[in-house]
């Protein structure tokens, strides 16, 4: 039997919210991590370029190792007892670079030198319950830049909403790795299809 809207979102504000979870300190919060792609669907062409990419930009709500959650739309809250295993934009980083390093899409890629920069903004990475049903929601507006240039080659805004089979912290991040992985595998075509 499917849950309403208001038991669903109640159910996820008691996961968040300390009041109906365990004593904080009781135990250590669950620890997930973001997951790399290794197949890619077509082998881009690598481009002949070294390729920096920067941490991501975030909101002050994104920018915590916290699994965040909106009961409604104008809401922010976080599952109780559980953690990314960095902070999330830092944790983005480490796992687009190595997106690029298992597709072979750039001669070369870092967090620290290139000729070319992919600079990222992180406009979305949560658990929607809002219309009633977990869905997993991410948002990577992404630039391309000419770094002797300044120049800004390309843009473009990559997403994905990924449905949880159950609102549990385990369900939620198996959905965020699939909506992950789709706009990581985008991205990486995207880039490495440039003319740069």
């Amino acid at each position: 039997m499917s849950r309403s809207a208001p038991t669903l979102a109640a159910g996820m504000l008691c996961l968040a919210l300390a009041g109906c979870a365990l004593a904080a300190g009781s135990r250590p919060p669950a620890t997930f991590d973001l997951v790399a792609p290794r197949s890619f669907a077509a082998t881009p062409r690598p481009a002949s370029w070294q390729l920096v990419v920067y941490e991501p930009t975030a909101i002050h709500a994104l920018e915590t190792d916290r699994l965040m959650v909106r009961p409604t739309a104008d809401q922010v809250s976080y599952y109780k007892g559980v953690a990314w295993s960095d902070r999330l934009p830092r944790l983005v980083q480490a796992r687009i670079i190595e997106t690029f390093q298992n597709s072979g899409a750039v001669k070369s890629v870092s967090a620290t030198n290139g000729q070319y920069a992919l600079a990222t903004d992180l406009r979305a990475f949560q658990i929607d319950v809002s219309s009633g049903k977990a869905v997993a929601e991410i948002e990577i507006f992404a630039k391309l830049v000419n770094l002797s240039t300044g120049r800004v080659i390309a843009t473009k805004s990559f997403s994905a909403r990924v449905p949880a089979a159950t609102d549990s912290p385990g369900d939620a991040i198996a959905a965020l790795n699939q909506g992950f992985t789709e706009v990581l595998q985008d991205t990486t075509t995207w880039v490495s299809s440039r003319k740069a």
